[in-house]
């Protein structure tokens, strides 16, 4: 579809009103009852195991995700159900970037399922040794909110490792004060599958920013509705699994088999419907060059004023940009039309935006992790130039080394990743360069550090680790973007004064197409409402680099971007 058919196709939505929510439910509904019956008729033993190929819509039962099949409880194996983006280690050589947006020390696991209404999906594992865990499933179907897992801006509804009560005489190792080495450390989770709103039907779990709820249930979608984005299409359902910075040594799983999950319906019996995922779970995990682009000073959109974006979603984001690029003073469009055109385009198209009803009004979107901030910026790299970024660390818990007790800190988590587009610019979707977390970067005895980003030629002499300075590959591609996902889990990992939620930069203000949008909030490159955690930007070449001496270079000493 063009964008131009969807805006039609919202607009026919809306004017539908309460009509269009009833179609949807009763298309849901049909939907629902045509799979419970047949899943009865197969417990039965009246019918084959294998869906036919005309019981799920199209969207559902495609190349992607096709010959869904169902299994008895005993036949269900975890490692065929999950399919998994492992977290692995940079490309020296940037010739086996990874694509797609993820963070490289994080390890994603995909769970794609389809379900009646009513039903129940269970979910059994081990908590990983690793820095974070989190469960996201597709939020309750609802019409006004559409969601997907390709498609659409409304979150997921989370469930975070610390609010994860673990089965009894077993331990849950992401609780301050706990043991991270315990060796029993099970869990059961349970997630209703219903239509609503999610908010409604979670109205702890989904309160921002916290997002936190103890207890193990939580109430996701069955599966989902695309909107007019998706053309107004039922899509299959999904839960996410993420392990962030498991400890060294312990694998991309943290030391742990993959959960066990099983459907259940609301009569008790159990089954696990599989699709065979093989083309998305290959496309997810491709591996392409980052190519070569020469190099180029950034152009004035992208120059020293600019600090950073902060994501209220990736489509919206994407908008944004393209916008920025478009407008005055860099481009010819008026920039308070162009603002006003995405502000009524998202809330036709996916009921998003700073005056929606909740969830669509939230900074959490679509398959980005609830817990964490998103700050986002493009530069473009010169020759014989380099990048500073300078800045203080948020105080982080030390894990990655097997460290026995768990800890409270400012952050659960604190990393920048590069991207682009690959080879030629040929890929949608971000490929990522590589990435830097937390206890990789090299911090003074404040907690400040100093990133340099330059060409393996152009690294200087004094980039080096005992010049207080952590030296960063940039890479044979000249324009990049670069990302900061920071990581609070409230309270107990929060820097209440500093950190970049939505308390400190509410989408009214913080949102570049919002109506009361303030740059000096973070969208310049200085100090704003992060204060001394604004990751200031600093470019010079080289040479002026070595020139500030062989010795311990602090923050200050780094001249700034005019």
């Amino acid at each position: 579809m063009t964008n131009a058919q969807r805006l039609e196709l919202a607009e026919r939505n809306r004017a539908r009103g309460e009509e269009f929510v009833k179609d949807i439910h009763s298309r849901a509904r049909e939907l629902s009852e045509k799979l419970e019956d047949y899943i009865r008729r197969w417990l039965r033993g009246e019918a084959p195991a294998e869906l036919p190929q005309d019981l799920l819509p199209p969207y559902m039962d495609n190349p992607k995700t096709k010959d869904w099949t169902l299994k008895r409880p005993e036949e269900v194996d975890p490692a065929e159900q999950w399919y998994i983006i492992p977290c692995h280690e940079n490309d020296p050589e940037f010739e086996h970037c990874y694509m797609l947006g993820t963070d490289p020390h994080v390890t994603y696991g995909k769970l794609i399922f389809v379900a009646p209404i009513g039903s129940q999906l269970l979910v059994e594992g081990d908590f990983p040794h690793a820095r974070y865990m989190s469960y996201e499933i597709l939020p309750p179907l609802d019409p006004l909110h559409p969601a997907s897992g390709t498609t659409g801006e409304n979150p997921e509804v989370p469930l975070v490792d610390a609010d994860i009560e673990p089965d009894p005489e077993n331990t849950n190792p992401f609780r301050v004060g706990a043991d991270r080495g315990a060796e029993a450390r099970h869990y059961h989770l349970t997630f209703d599958l219903a239509i609503g709103n999610a908010v409604q039907l979670n109205p702890q779990s989904m309160r921002a920013p916290e997002y936190r709820e103890g207890g193990n249930s939580r109430v996701g979608g069955p599966f989902g509705f695309a909107g007019p984005w998706g053309g107004n299409v039922f899509t299959p359902s999904l839960l996410w699994l993420r392990i962030y910075a498991p400890d060294k040594g312990t694998g991309a799983l943290g030391g742990v088999a993959l959960p066990k999950a099983l459907l259940r319906l609301s009569t008790g019996e159990q089954f696990w419907l599989q699709p065979d995922f093989s083309l998305a779970e290959e496309r997810q995990n491709t591996k392409v060059p980052a190519g070569y682009e020469a190099p180029g000073e950034p152009f004035p959109a992208i120059g020293p004023r600019l600090g950073w974006f902060k994501i209220f979603g990736l489509t919206l984001y994407r908008a944004e940009l393209n916008a920025y690029y478009q407008s005055e003073p860099y481009g010819k469009e008026h920039v308070g039309r162009a603002k006003e055109s995405i502000r009524r385009n998202f809330l036709l198209l996916f009921n998003r935006g700073e005056g929606a009803q909740p969830p669509g009004d939230y900074e959490g979107s679509a398959t980005a992790c609830k817990n964490n901030n998103f700050l986002t910026r493009v530069f473009k790299l010169g020759p014989g130039k380099v990048y500073v970024i300078t800045g203080k660390m948020p105080d982080f818990p030390r894990t990655r080394d097997g460290e026995n007790t768990m800890t409270g800190a400012e952050v659960r988590y604190w990393s920048i990743s590069q991207y682009g587009h690959g080879e030629g610019d040929k890929y949608e979707t971000a490929v990522n360069y590589g990435s830097l977390m937390d206890d990789e970067i090299v911090l003074n005895e404040k907690g400040e550090y100093i990133i340099v980003y330059s060409t393996a030629q152009d690294r200087p002499a004094n980039a080096t680790p005992e010049n207080g300075v952590t030296w960063v590959d940039w890479g044979p591609r000249s324009m990049q973007t670069l990302t900061i996902r920071w990581m609070s889990v409230m309270p107990e990992w929060h820097l209440p004064q500093y950190a970049p939620d939505e308390r400190n930069l509410p989408w009214e203000r913080a949102c570049w197409s919002a109506t009361r949008y303030d740059p000096s909030l973070v969208g310049r490159n200085q100090p704003g409402v992060m204060g001394p955690y604004h990751p200031v930007i600093h470019y010079l070449s080289a040479k002026e680099f070595e020139a500030l001496g062989n010795r311990r270079l602090s923050p200050e000493d780094i001249p700034p971007w005019r």
